[in-house]
């Protein structure tokens, strides 16, 4: 049967029918041919019904198509013509579509986009951190939202606010939709600003007159590190309660300062109560201080200052030796999972420990700390001063927050020392001093006393490293001392002071500031070897890399090199993960966990030497100095 929808099917059945009628005249019945043809005309007349119906149907379609052309046309302008950069992404993030815009940005044409992975624009040290983001947003049902670091081509990187749905169509594969807005004014605007707080609080703190600025309700806004000297109160314990001292010391001051002049101090007395519980009666200054439209801020009070004290000189300071992600993720990583204080002083040691950091190094500000830990600027104040009582910092005005000295190394050879071994040498060849005997000169200076040494580390990894060196290469008679929960101080102090030298790490510097001050015990603290971190940070670069440990707390020690994140760290009692590691790939590995691992495995690095040379100085100084000693004193 032909398509109804033909338009001439009508007139082609026509024609049909008048030629059975002129052949059926004679042959057929007349009255059944009557009604044939009645019945036949009857399926024309619905033939053309519906052909009818069909040409609007048709039209219909074809208005319909037309209108769906305008709207695709519409909608592909509004797609172009946003001033924000969109992207449409498969769930990968390979674009499908991008805008102009999005061209513009990253500095390559629309149609040349698509296909490429996004992570093709986003620099090389910030894409594991992408794509962590990217898998997260490819699992979560909500939009998700951050700022990044966009690298356009041949144009330098620039920061962006990126915000991430992810779409579902019926019948295809879920994809993402992408805004991404430049921000790069705003961060160097905000960054700017907040170099400046920064500055002014640090300047401020620096002010040795003590001063508090109470809230309009009495209690503590801001609590100077002078006041905190004064009183011996922590901001921490002083800030959001009242004023220390007897009630309406708070009122008294507001009042005073809201009956003098704009601007003007007025003095007043005020009682302060140390922590220890001494009553201080304090002369004091008091300023009422108010915003733009003139709504009270609270009042600034400044007591009697102190006698100054002697300030050393700033020293120069210049910064660490990391890249910027770098250094956040090892310094501001630790913070989230635990408490401030301990996350920043384990970056710092890990830092320190790698090479990455110096003594005079600066940290991050303290916004930037607030910034990315999400905790309050007053409470990383606070934090950043409890670790510069302790040693490990140092706050600075114009300088901000550096890497403190930490403690004391081994002191050089004296000139005198160094002059008269240089003379005795200088004079080995007048003297007739043949070469076979200088062994046995060099023996006398470094092999007639024996040197006490006392390793001090929390990890079994770093403790049999130093231990098996210093006995191995310096003869040193070493003794273990794991610092853990358990370590009780008077147990320290006797080791110490039983001790030629003390050797430790970053890790545990802080821990011999107080009991290590033994007339001629010098403390040396260790560094890795610079050599063995380079190759580590070299492999990192380009791919993974294993580390076969024994302690997993050394392991998130090494994790603080560059490219730390590929670093996959397996225990040397784990058989299973042992026996998953190629042979062919070379791995990390501690003497401690060489010991231990019973099967073959290419080494990166040799195990020895375990630390820097700048550090074996230091011990050949004291090996030298004692000797000497040994030799004038007949010990």
């Amino acid at each position: 049967m032909s398509n109804p929808s033909d338009p001439h099917q009508a007139e082609v059945m026509s024609s049909r029918l008048a030629a059975l009628r002129d052949q059926a005249e004679g042959s057929v019945s007349k009255a059944l041919l009557r009604t044939s043809l009645a019945e036949l005309e009857c399926a024309i007349e619905e033939l053309r019904v519906t052909e009818e119906d069909l040409r609007q149907h048709q039209s219909l379609l074809a208005d319909a198509w037309q209108a769906a052309e305008r709207s695709s046309e519409w909608y592909r302008e509004m797609f172009d013509g946003a001033a924000d950069a969109l992207l449409a992404t498969d769930i990968r993030g390979t674009i499908r579509d991008v805008n102009r815009a999005g061209g513009v940005l990253m500095g390559v044409r629309p149609d040349l986009l698509r296909g490429k992975p996004v992570a093709l624009f986003v620099p090389e040290d910030s894409r594991a951190e992408f794509r962590a983001r990217l898998s997260a947003t490819a699992a979560s049902q909500g939009p998700q939202q951050w700022e990044m670091k966009l690298a356009p081509r041949g144009a330098e990187p620039l920061w962006v606010e990126v915000r991430v749905a992810r779409f579902a169509p019926q019948g295809a594969h879920a994809g993402l939709h992408w805004t991404i807005r430049d921000i790069t004014a705003r961060r160097t605007s905000e960054g700017a600003r907040g170099d400046a707080a920064d500055t002014l609080r640090i300047a401020a703190q620096s002010i040795p007159m003590p001063w508090v600025v109470l809230d309009v309700d009495g209690t503590v806004l801001l609590w100077s590190a002078a006041a905190e000297r004064l009183t011996g109160w922590k901001e921490d314990e002083v800030v959001g309660r009242p004023l220390p001292g007897p009630d309406g010391a708070a009122e008294t001051a507001a009042e005073a300062a809201a009956g003098s002049r704009p601007g003007q101090p007025a003095g007043v007395d005020l009682p302060l109560r140390t922590r220890a519980g001494e009553n201080l009666e304090l002369a004091g200054s008091v300023v009422a201080l108010a915003g733009e439209n003139g709504v009270s801020r609270g009042t600034l009070v400044m007591f009697a200052a102190p006698e100054a004290e002697d300030e050393r000189p700033a020293a120069p300071t210049r910064a660490a030796d990391w890249t910027e992600n770098e250094a956040r993720r090892v310094l501001l990583g630790g913070a989230h999972g635990g408490e401030l204080v301990e996350g920043i002083r384990q970056g710092i040691a890990s830092g320190l420990y790698l090479g990455r950091l110096h003594p005079g190094d600066r940290l991050p500000s303290i916004r930037e700390v607030a910034r990315h830990t999400a905790q309050d600027h007053r409470y990383v104040s606070a934090a950043y001063r409890r670790l510069a009582s302790e040693g490990v910092v140092d706050i600075r005005t114009r300088h901000g927050v550096i890497v403190g000295a930490g403690a004391p190394a081994a002191e050089p050879l004296s000139n005198e020392t160094a002059e008269w071994l240089a003379g005795v040498i200088g004079e080995a060849a007048a003297m007739q001093v043949k070469a076979p005997q200088l062994p046995d000169l060099v023996r006398r200076w470094t092999g007639s006393a024996a040197v006490r040494c006392l390793c001090v580390d929390g990890t079994e990894d770093d403790v049999v490293a130093l231990t098996t060196e210093l006995q191995g290469q310096w003869g040193f008679r070493t003794e273990r001392l794991i610092a853990d929960e358990n370590l009780r101080r008077d147990t320290l102090v006797r080791a110490l002071r039983e001790a030629d030298v003390v050797v430790t790490t970053p890790f545990h510097a802080a821990l011999l500031d107080g009991p290590a001050q033994v007339p001629g015990v010098p403390v040396v603290v260790l560094q890795a070897n610079p050599d063995t971190v380079r190759a580590a940070e070299e492999r990192l670069r380009y791919g993974g890399l294993t580390a076969v440990v024994m302690d997993p707390r050394y392991g998130e020690r090494l994790r603080c090199m560059a490219g730390g994140e590929r670093l996959h760290v397996v225990l040397a009692d784990d058989e299973a993960a042992l026996a998953a590691l190629d042979p062919a790939e070379p791995v990390l590995m501690t003497r401690a966990a060489h010991a231990r691992v019973r099967r073959p495995l290419r080494l990166l690095a040799p195990l020895s030497p375990a630390f820097s040379p700048a550090r074996a100085r230091d011990l050949a100084a004291v090996l030298i100095r004692r000797n000497l000693e040994g030799l004038r004193t007949g010990t």
